[in-house]
């Protein structure tokens, strides 16, 4: 009796990228390790982005750039 289930090659399964999905550990500090549950690869990943962690000194997200004076012409009409 012949099967109707197709498998792939060993050669066509490792030349393909790995589509990650990461499982990564809680968040204690500033980094967390993940691993990925397909391929086993292992990478570290920020807990917060780091130019806005407000934990750093002078760092203020309420803090907005300078922004240049408009003129207004107070007799026109809108």
């Amino acid at each position: 009796m012949s099967s109707k289930v197709k498998e792939k090659d060993n050669a066509q399964v490792q030349s393909e990228p790995c589509r990650h999905f990461w499982v990564i550990e809680s968040a204690n500090g500033p980094m967390s390790r993940g691993k990925c549950k397909y391929c086993g690869i292992k990478k570290e990943f920020y807990n917060a982005f780091p130019e806005f962690n407000p934990l750093r000194k002078g760092n203020n997200p309420f803090n907005l750039p300078r922004m240049n004076e408009v003129k207004v012409e107070n007799n026109r009409k809108s």
